[in-house]
């Protein structure tokens, strides 16, 4: 058997490691070595790796005294490696466990074989996968022998898609090839250095070998604001080390093979078009002090090239070969109009967007204009509703905005009703003096500093909360994507609404949220104690429609981030039997469904009509919990708000392990602090309501603990102190 050499950088990546190295030593073929470099981390890297080391031989570990980069680790790793092979892994990435069987057995005589980047979300089988059979016109197909995946040869021009992104990992080496043609990584490059390797290899070999197996998998990174990777850091951060490679290669391998140089002249010009104009676009600044370079790689690319590469790049080339700067930033900014006016007519959105920007915003601010909104739009209640009421108590001159998706509802007061995402939306967005949101806000909103954005959320968390989530398992996103647009959302708040000091410390670090924390309550709770009489719960049973003569249970689950049709649709498998709950509690109960809104349109209740009310719908969810006797809930936050109302709980967790452990982890011992029973098959459920009165009495004691932990702030008054803190000015 052929040994490979398997060679991977370490620098603080504690958190990563172990998921790398199991998947490196639960390979099926066995005959490897592992190089581990730790590259003087100053987390617990060294520690980590130790352990490992300590459990096989395989790995062999070597210390830097001081870090010298992903360049020089991978160039000492190749220096130690005694394998036919080598192949690079990065210590936040992870390997299928057939990975290096498949290269093995498919290198041949190939110098260098090739395989996919696949994402974090990529399904990996125990076993490889069989490829498809179809294969592109600019690739010839080898198959194999000794299994059905196919190896592709890219020949020519077509040699460089082998560059994927410009990355060394998951490509099988001929050990001797390496040696013989001296690649190596260039020391002087952080973010471009793979290039030196991987465009020496493709200069003096006829055609480069790639397979399409899933084989090694991109880790997300877990901390994309105060820890990211490389890959990660601002272009800003890259592009003098991107000139500065462009210049050195261009040297390097410009001459030696025409495919390579009209290769980096291409990369060069894609480059300078989306990316550096772009960043000279947000800050000007860094025209000047890119310039020079720039110039000096303008004059390397190929004149034909450089006429050929657009309108605009041209002109541009053109004007740094004059070393006009004052003429270059006024060329990027005329670029930069015309690609704003082009997309501004792409369609209704986007001609909004642009008007948002470049109009509205500048617009005077409306210092009494108000805008409420709550969950994106989707009902007229919440937080921000609680305010808005308590608000029209008063003889004040504001001007209220009620951001709704379906205008046409009634609501309280005098406030306009505006369509999300209508043209009069982003108008009043931009001139309100005060946001009052509940939820997150589209990404491309810009707030003005003057404006004040008062995030009153919508409740106390006991699933982890966006940095406090490890990983994010949402459709349409990943992790990375997820955590940096919470953050920048987090930054435009001024205000958040805290309903307990226990969500206080949480707030603080999940959203990394530094300034003023409202640690009143939560409006939306204020009701539950103004309203909680016998009066007031009737005439809420009669609006509503509910018997007056039947008590009445609420179920109220949470969504399931991996349950989902696709992006914006999650399903709900409801476990409850509500025939046999029909049955055994028709006589004396009725259950009431709130289900969380991003699952209200998935439930069917037919045949269980005058005992079930599917009021997914109803926008205040605070009078169906003044209306109903007992909850039985999950994960949700709710139980939060209806412990402020004494009345029993029930916690149909049927799917806790996973929920718990997989999905998103908890902030405390759930099964220990819950002021109820857990339950975890229907009929428990159903048990436990017939015995109500004897489970309430078992629970009385952690119920006061958890009252006092949790809703001590509550006391009917939160809306009023925000009122006054926020709009009031008063401390």
């Amino acid at each position: 058997m052929s040994k490979v050499s398997v060679i991977i950088p370490v620098y603080n990546k504690e958190e990563y490691l172990e998921r790398c190295l199991e998947s490196l030593l639960n390979q099926t073929y066995t005959n490897f070595e592992a190089i581990i470099i730790n590259d003087s981390s100053s987390d617990d890297s060294e520690e980590m790796i130790e352990k490992f080391a300590n459990r096989n031989s395989k790995l062999n570990v070597y210390n830097f005294e001081e870090n010298k980069g992903a360049a020089a680790a991978r160039n000492f790793g190749v220096s130690q490696a005694t394998g036919d092979f080598l192949y690079f892994l990065d210590a936040d990435d992870h390997i299928a466990p057939y990975t290096l069987e498949v290269f093995v057995n498919h290198i041949g005589e190939h110098p260098l074989l090739v395989g996919p980047i696949s994402k974090a979300t990529t399904v990996i089988q125990d076993h490889y996968l069989v490829d498809d059979e179809d294969s592109e016109d600019d690739q010839e197909t080898e198959e194999s022998n000794d299994t059905q995946i196919n190896v592709y040869q890219y020949r020519g021009a077509k040699k460089k898609k082998a560059l994927r992104r410009k990355a060394i990992v998951n490509i099988l080496w001929n050990h001797d090839f390496v040696k013989q043609h001296q690649l190596t990584f260039d020391e002087h490059l952080t973010y471009y250095s793979d290039l030196s390797f991987t465009l020496g290899a493709i200069g003096v070999v006829e055609s480069v070998a790639a397979i399409r197996v899933p084989t090694y998998i991109r880790g997300e990174c877990y901390d994309p604001i105060d820890h990211p990777s490389l890959r990660q850091n601002p272009i800003s951060a890259k592009i003098p080390d991107f000139l500065m490679a462009y210049q050195r290669l261009k040297e390097q391998f410009g001459k030696c093979d025409g495919h390579i140089d009209k290769y980096l002249d291409k990369d060069f010009l894609r480059f300078y078009h989306r990316s550096i104009t772009n960043t000279i676009i947000k800050d000007e600044e860094y025209l000047s002090i890119w310039f020079e370079e720039l110039r000096k790689s303008a004059q390397l690319v190929d004149p034909k090239t450089r006429r050929n590469s657009g309108f605009f790049t041209s002109r541009e080339m053109k004007t740094l070969l004059e070393d006009d700067e004052s003429k270059l930033l006024k060329k990027i900014r005329i670029r930069h109009q015309y690609k704003r006016v082009r997309t501004a007519f792409s369609g209704r959105q986007a001609l909004y967007k642009e008007l948002y920007r470049s109009v509205f915003l500048k617009r005077p601010l409306k210092e009494e204009r108000i805008i409420f909104e709550s969950f994106a739009g989707k009902s007229y209640s919440d937080n921000p509703r609680a305010i808005y009421e308590e608000m029209l108590q008063d003889d004040n001159s504001y001007e209220y905005i009620w951001i709704m998706n379906d205008p046409s509802k009634r609501i309280p007061g005098n406030a306009k009703k505006v369509k999300r995402l209508s043209l009069r939306y982003f108008y009043f967005l931009a001139t309100s003096k005060y946001w009052v949101i509940n939820a997150r806000m589209p990404g491309y909103m810009t707030k003005r500093p003057e404006t004040v954005y008062l995030q009153t959320w919508h409740g106390t968390p006991l699933k982890k909360l966006a940095h406090d989530m490890k990983e994010v398992r949402m459709p349409g996103t990943t992790t990375e994507k997820y955590k940096k647009n919470f953050y920048l959302e987090a930054q435009k708040w001024d205000y958040l609404v805290s309903p307990n000091d226990y969500s206080t410390e949480i707030f603080k670090r999940a959203f990394k949220f530094h300034k003023t924390m409202l640690d009143v309550g939560y409006p939306r709770n204020d009701v539950l104690y103004k309203k909680n009489n016998e009066e007031n719960i009737a005439q809420i049973k009669k609006k509503i429609g509910l018997p007056n003569d039947k008590k009445v249970i609420l179920y109220a689950p949470t969504w399931r981030d991996d349950e989902f049709y696709k992006k914006g649709q999650y399903k709900f498998d409801l476990k409850l039997d509500l025939e046999d709950m029909k049955n055994r509690l028709g006589e004396e109960y009725v259950l009431v469904l709130r289900m969380h809104y991003l699952i209200a349109d998935s439930i069917n209740t037919e045949g269980a009509e005058g005992f079930v009310y599917n009021l997914s719908s109803y926008d205040d969810i605070a009078e169906l919990y003044l209306a109903s006797d007992l909850l039985i809930t999950d994960y949700s936050s709710v139980f939060f708000d209806y412990a402020n109302l004494r009345r029993p709980i029930l916690f149909f967790t049927y799917d806790i392990d996973k929920y718990r452990d997989t999905l998103r982890g908890f902030y405390f011992n759930f099964e220990e602090v819950a002021p109820g029973p857990i339950l975890m098959e229907s009929s428990e459920v159903i048990d436990t309501i017939e015995n109500i009165n004897q489970v309430e009495g078992e629970y009385e004691e952690k119920f006061e603990a958890f009252y006092e932990r949790f809703c001590s702030l509550d006391n009917g008054t939160a809306s009023r102190q925000i009122i006054k803190r926020v709009f009031n000015g008063e401390k």
